[in-house]
């Protein structure tokens, strides 16, 4: 590839992070994770509210990959997929549903299914890996539009109880 060619592509964070990780080997509430990857894809290229809510709730996300506050396996590696789609910045209506899915999957309770494959760490192993992002949510909860859900997953998520709450006292 030549020096032009490398600087005209565009490298995402969520994109390396998406590629790490074998999704159609990652369960979910509906067989595998397989459309996980196209699904963000559309997540983050939303422009407007409505698309952005609708890619949410009609596409391998919601439901399948965390369903009605249950996790599954795949909700684990996404989250790293989802903090690399925020420290790339998307667009005000994509990331609120990043932080709303991310805020459900580390409030959420691991599906019974999960625990009889011997997977129930899974909610503790999905905080650990927000934890890798806490200064995202933080300068989320800063921005405002969408503190709420950086607020929800830092306290469950933020080991440092005295800067959470300076912080809360500035909103």
């Amino acid at each position: 590839m030549t020096t032009a060619a490398k600087e005209d592509t565009v490298v995402s964070a969520m994109s390396v992070e998406l590629g790490r990780h074998d999704w159609g080997s990652l369960a979910t509430g509906e067989g595998t994770a397989e459309d996980v990857p196209a699904a963000m894809a559309a997540l983050v290229a939303a422009a407007t509210v409505e698309e952005a809510k609708h890619v949410y709730s009609e596409t391998s996300l919601d439901n399948v990959v965390v369903v009605q506050g249950n996790v599954f396996e795949a909700a684990a590696p996404l989250v790293s997929v989802l903090c690399a789609a925020l420290a790339d910045d998307p667009p005000g209506p994509a990331r609120r549903q990043v932080l709303r899915l991310l805020a459900e999957i580390v409030t959420g309770d691991v599906h019974e299914d999960e625990v009889e494959a011997g997977r129930a760490d899974l909610v503790e192993r999905a905080r650990e890996l927000a934890r890798a992002g806490l200064w995202l949510f933080y300068r989320e909860l800063s921005r405002g539009p969408d503190a709420e859900y950086a607020a929800d997953i830092l306290r469950v998520v933020e080991t440092d109880r005295d800067r959470l709450e300076l912080f809360l006292a500035q909103k």
